[in-house]
């Protein structure tokens, strides 16, 4: 359990890394967006009893040059498949289709981790994901896959943002 906590974790920071590096090319300004969270009492140290003031929305929200809102989920997964429908929650789904039906771009950016063998990265349009099936393996979603530049750590899901993949999400 604790690997699969962590895989969050590992997920969070390439996307991090990756938005910072966007950000200094000039393609985009995206947030990560914290859960709201009401601290209740201090236990001791720097331990906390707190909970969740209401239910998130996704992951990641900002705008891309030009304009178009960006929203999207990050995702990860140690299964052979992805089962969408369970993965992203209702009140996730209502924000990424209210999002796309405004004008904005949203996704889930999907990680698939089969422990230590090989990492697979890819950008799910909303579009696409309401209209398939519910659970998705890597060769589904081949068109989707995007680059993980392990050198410089950036996953390379925005690169072509203008053109190539404004055609695939709409």
């Amino acid at each position: 359990m604790l690997y699969r906590k962590n895989l969050g974790m590992y997920l969070e920071r390439i996307v991090d890394t990756s938005l910072e590096y966007y950000k200094e090319q000039g393609v985009c300004l995206i947030d990560k967006i914290p859960t709201p969270i009401k601290v209740h009492r201090h236990l001791r140290g720097a331990l906390y009893e707190a909970f969740f003031q209401k239910k998130s929305t996704v992951d990641y929200v900002g705008i891309l040059k030009g304009g178009k809102g960006i929203a999207f989920d990050a995702k990860s997964t140690t299964a052979k498949k992805f089962n969408w429908k369970k993965s992203v929650k209702e009140h996730q789904k209502e924000y990424l289709e209210t999002f796309q039906n405004l004008g904005g771009l949203s996704f889930i950016l999907l990680h698939f981790d089969w422990v230590g063998k090989w990492d697979h990265f890819y950008f799910i349009p909303f579009s696409f994901l309401i209209q398939t099936k519910s659970s998705l393996a890597p060769e589904d979603l081949k068109e989707f896959k995007v680059d993980y530049d392990m050198k410089k750590g950036i996953l390379r899901f925005l690169d072509g943002i203008a053109g190539e993949l404004d055609k695939r999400v709409t």
